[in-house]
């Protein structure tokens, strides 16, 4: 028998008995053997796939410890850090304030609260767990960060001193002399702070980051940590904005002196710049990243506000039934009358010879009107408003709202964003993900109204013209002068439009009358955090029964 059915065969009835020490009825799928893995296990917290290494487990003669093994990955996925987005969380915490890090300190966190839990558990899997922490050093020396988690479950535990440690504990002593006490510290106080695991990982990382600082990056991919998945950008959304819980910690740690001024100082900015000035990554794939994730902060903002928009009225011909005919191969399928063919041949004849009825104008040329709710929007991104990407855009999230409403709706969206030049997506898109993800765009500079691309909307559009909203400051007011030709064009589009809406900062009155005399909708905005929920209010300046609209958050 292999190494590996062997290993499979073991964790076959290791698998219940670890699940057993959380829930019996946890739903998790039993462990993967990978015959060349280099870790004795891990779990993807995203798939929630635990995988076992049959090599190293050989090597290290682990096969009678693998209950210990699938428990304490278990518990990475039960509860240490329990999610993407709780893992998340931690992680931006700890790169808005610490220096960088060679590893993160998350890891080594979270194997302490798993093995504290797991070490309480009859019968006892200590001895296994203690095994598991010793074959796992022998692997990674070097690794400081490692070593002290290993002496806090020395202390955690009572175990001799050094029995975990090994050979590396003399030249650890003489690298870290005050390391026992700082162990000690952390053994007595961390799981005091239970169950506000923010707190518990403020304290640990008060002690334990000068461990990481001295440690070299994982050399091979047996060190480091075993809960691993890459981090999604709506797991980064979800985790830009820190909870109450988590800033009542972050207080109370600067409160207690957890630690120095400076990093205090910068523990305490836990604004929405800084945290996204904290994604992991480097060069083009953290730049992408950064956008993705903001993108879906902004969606997770609209939420809040989200409404269904009035749809534009469009006209369509007026169509009645045909006669039924025989569908066959090629006519669109959207065209077979399923009622009519069960009812008729019946559900078995009725599958291989449906029926097709078409529909086509009662009169050529009548036509009703339908609805079609399509929205275009153009977005004011000079430099008086912050980059989306780095911090909250009030006119980005307004656009966010208008163009996701409008798609709940049941509607299209198409935008552009301008200041000194422009850049648009202009096909009607059902998309929120690309609408989104193209409104992080970011110009800077000067405003310049685009009429010409307005001029040529409203010709385009003919007779399917979309509601148009402007979202800008008084910076507008310039633009409209700039040139005599402007007037006639915002004139003509608010003339074709089913509605014609400026969303505009702080306006004077004489400039609202103005626009408002050429046939536009003006919404002043007196402070511009105020923009979200005028778009949320949209469908009120748009119609005159508001009962057509329903904002919602």
């Amino acid at each position: 028998m292999s190494a590996e059915e062997r290993i499979t065969s073991l964790a076959a009835r290791a698998f219940p008995r670890a699940r057993a020490r959380y829930s019996p009825y946890l739903l998790l799928g039993e462990p993967v053997v990978d015959p060349e893995g280099e870790t004795f296990a891990r779990i993807d917290l995203t798939s929630r796939t635990i995988r076992l290494g049959a090599r190293p487990i050989t090597e290290a003669a682990l096969e009678d410890a693998l209950e210990a093994l699938i428990a304490h990955e278990i518990g990475h996925h039960v509860a240490f850090p329990g999610s993407p987005v709780e893992h998340a969380r931690l992680l931006l915490l700890e790169r808005t304030f610490l220096p960088r890090l060679p590893r993160s300190l998350t890891g080594p966190f979270y194997d302490l609260l798993v093995d504290e839990r797991l070490g309480q558990g009859l019968p006892s899997i200590e001895d296994d767990l203690c095994r598991i922490l010793a074959a796992r050093g022998a692997r990674s020396p070097d690794d400081v960060l490692f070593t002290f988690q290993r002496v806090v479950m020395e202390e955690l535990w009572q175990r001799r001193e050094g029995e975990l440690l090994g050979t590396t504990a003399a030249a650890f002593e003489r690298a870290f002399p005050d390391h026992r006490l700082d162990a000690k510290l952390v053994a007595q106080n961390l799981f005091a702070f239970a169950p506000d695991v923010t707190l518990q990982y403020l304290y640990f990382a008060s002690i334990a980051w000068r461990y990481a600082l001295a440690s070299p990056a994982p050399k091979h991919t047996g060190g480091g940590d075993c809960a691993e998945g890459e981090l999604s950008a709506e797991d980064l959304a979800a985790a830009l904005v820190p909870k109450k819980g988590e800033k009542a910690a972050i207080e109370r740690a600067i409160r207690e002196g957890f630690f120095p001024k400076d990093l205090a100082e910068k523990l305490a900015d836990q604004s929405l710049e800084r945290r996204a000035g904290a994604m992991p990554g480097d060069g083009a794939g953290k730049s992408e990243l950064l956008t993705t994730a903001m993108a879906a902060h902004y969606r997770r903002e609209a939420e809040k506000y989200l409404f269904r928009p009035p749809p534009a009225r469009v006209w369509a011909d007026a169509l009645v039934p045909t006669t039924h005919l025989e569908w066959e191969p090629g006519d669109p399928v959207a065209d077979i009358d399923w009622v009519a063919t069960l009812l008729r041949r019946g559900e078995t004849l009725g599958a291989a010879m449906p029926l097709l009825r078409e529909r086509i104008a009662d009169e050529e040329g009548q036509s009703t009107p339908s609805f079609l709710g399509r929205t275009e929007i153009y977005l004011d991104v000079s430099g008086s408003m912050p980059d989306p990407k780095r911090a909250l855009n009030a006119m980005t999230l307004a656009a966010q709202i208008l163009a996701t409403g409008t798609i709940r709706a049941g509607g299209a969206a198409r935008a552009l964003v301008y200041s000194m030049g422009h850049e648009k997506a202009w096909d009607f898109c059902r998309s929120e993900r690309v609408l989104s993800k193209f409104l992080m765009r970011y110009i800077g500079g000067g405003t310049h109204f685009p009429f010409d691309i307005l001029a040529a909307s409203v010709e385009e559009t003919r007779d399917e013209q979309p509601i148009r909203v402007v979202i800008t400051d008084s910076d507008f007011d310039t633009n409209y002068d700039a040139a005599r030709q402007n007037a006639a064009i915002f004139a003509r589009a608010a003339e074709r439009s089913p509605a014609f809406v400026l969303l505009l900062h702080a306006p004077s009155r004489e400039k609202v009358r103005r626009y408002e005399q050429a046939g536009a909708r003006v919404v002043a905005v007196r402070a511009l955090g105020d923009f979200p929920r005028v778009a949320a209010e949209l469908a009120f300046s748009l119609f005159d029964d508001p009962g057509t609209t329903n904002p919602s958050g």
